[in-house]
């Protein structure tokens, strides 16, 4: 599964998101940003673009606690 994630995000910009709990850090390919905001919007029918106000907050896949957009990727 790993591998096919790696492969589907050549390419891709990626955002920085960090996890102030423990400090992991990971790029998370645009396409399962645009995914996850487009599923919010979905019933509203709004598309918007990605900017720093309206990243997804995410789950740390190391902990657990709350991972978050890092705002230095030179946006």
């Amino acid at each position: 599964m790993l591998k096919e994630l790696e492969e589907m995000s050549k390419g891709q910009k990626l955002y920085n998101y960090e996890c102030k709990s423990c400090g992991f850090e990971k790029g998370v390919p645009e396409f399962i940003l645009e995914e996850l905001r487009q599923d919010v919007f979905f019933s509203s029918e709004a598309v918007a673009s990605l900017n720093e106000k309206n990243m997804p907050e995410l789950i740390c896949p190391n902990c657990g606690a709350k991972f978050e957009y890092k705002k230095t990727d030179n946006r």
